[in-house]
């Protein structure tokens, strides 16, 4: 394909915004807009324009300097004001040195004159649909060395684990004879004897840690059950929440979606999920977790294979993650909470992350001040020929 048509391509993937108050002008662009775009949004004069911009933002904005209630230009640095990268072409009969001035403070990326020849606009929307398109490009391939860089660094930190997980566990075991021979001659009843029992407890948290680490380097790939996970993630979120104040809340308008899984490991992430948010909500509030279908296309932006998957959205009603902890929460060992005898082990929600990479799903987390956090997973829906077989 020429790079003409590669444009043309991209520009029917971007939603335009137009506003044009005079009817005729907004019948005929209007038309030549929409065999050349995704999608189109169309308003008559500034005020509603900016309205539509505010309700849903676009990818490109192509507007009317002189309108009633608001003019184009207004209307424009209100956009710039929202998003700063939005290109924005406007159409004029006027020329004067004013209107071109307030165009540059703007940012106005366009400039086609009325009456409007359909080459110059059309060379003025490929100009755009061009930029938009590198830009895009640039975009994916640093998305692509980020993922790759990502999978590099989670390969080393997995051999690491392993290996520490590993020797931790052998020089446990050696801990543990000891301090039993040294019971076996003591007196239960004795200071030194519940000394020592202590320390075996502690022992035993040592190994559970030690286990939560080996699953971490090496999270299990033998996913032998294919089935709704409605049940599963109310009894995990239930059993985590049990004895808060914490009131959950399901809407699994999904329906019976039959996803292939090792439910053992997947019930410990959505416990860690569980966890997160009773430790975010100490007081009590609301956690409401729903699910819903979604088809990813080749498009998306999600770091998933094309197919249909089931988007799980888990929301907490607490303060939120802190802007500049939201890129590290899912790094082993990495907590926002203050250090202490109370603060975790750090690890819950870098085991949920890997856990859920194992099954060829993703998790991210979204949030703001005061509004509480909210965790997406997708995991893929399974493909029918892996169904059980029902008896004939």
């Amino acid at each position: 394909m020429t790079n003409d048509s590669l444009d043309a391509a991209f520009l029917k993937t971007l939603t335009i915004l137009y506003v044009e108050d005079d009817p005729s002008a907004r019948e005929e662009i209007g038309v030549f807009l929409r065999r050349r775009a995704g999608h189109l949004v169309v308003a008559k004069d500034g005020a509603e324009g900016l309205a539509a911009f505010r309700k849903k933002p676009t990818d490109l904005v192509v507007t009317d300097i002189q309108m009633p209630n608001m003019d184009g230009l207004t209307m424009a640095r209100e956009i710039r004001s929202l998003d700063r990268n939005v290109p924005i072409m406007v159409t004029t009969a006027f020329e004067q040195t004013d209107y071109l001035m307030r165009s540059m403070e703007i940012g106005i990326d366009q400039y086609v004159l009325k009456p409007i020849q359909g080459q110059r606009f059309e060379s003025a929307l490929m100009t755009i649909a061009h930029r938009l398109s590198a830009e895009e490009q640039l975009r994916q391939k640093q998305k692509l060395e980020a993922e790759a860089n990502r999978l590099r660094h989670h390969a080393a930190l997995s051999v690491l684990l392993g290996g520490i997980a590993h020797d931790y566990n052998n020089l446990l075991q050696a801990i543990l004879t000891a301090v039993s021979l040294a019971q076996i001659k003591l007196d239960p009843a004795s200071e030194a004897y519940k000394i020592l029992a202590k320390s075996e407890q502690s022992s035993d948290q040592v190994r559970q840690l030690g286990r939560r680490l080996l699953m971490l380097a090496n999270p299990s790939n033998h996913h032998n059950q294919v089935s709704p996970l409605n049940a599963l993630l109310r009894r995990s979120v239930l059993a985590t929440l049990a004895g808060s104040s914490i009131r959950p809340e399901f809407d699994f308008r999904a329906g019976e979606v039959l996803i292939r899984h090792n439910e053992a490991n997947l019930m410990k992430a959505f416990e860690a999920l569980a966890q997160n948010a009773r430790e975010a909500l100490p007081s009590g509030g609301r956690f409401a977790i729903s699910t819903e279908l979604c088809e990813v296309t080749e498009q998306d932006d999600k770091n998933l294979a094309p197919g249909s998957y089931l988007h799980i959205q888990l929301h907490d009603s607490g303060m939120g993650i802190p802007a500049e902890s939201l890129p590290m929460i899912f790094e082993p060992y990495y907590s926002t909470k203050e250090r202490g005898s109370k603060r975790g082990t750090g690890l819950g929600l870098a085991l949920c992350e890997s856990i859920i990479r194992a099954h060829q799903g993703t998790i991210s987390a979204e949030s703001r001040p005061s509004e509480g956090s909210t965790f997406h997973i997708h995991l893929p829906v399974a493909e029918p020929d892996s169904w059980p077989h029902q008896p004939a």
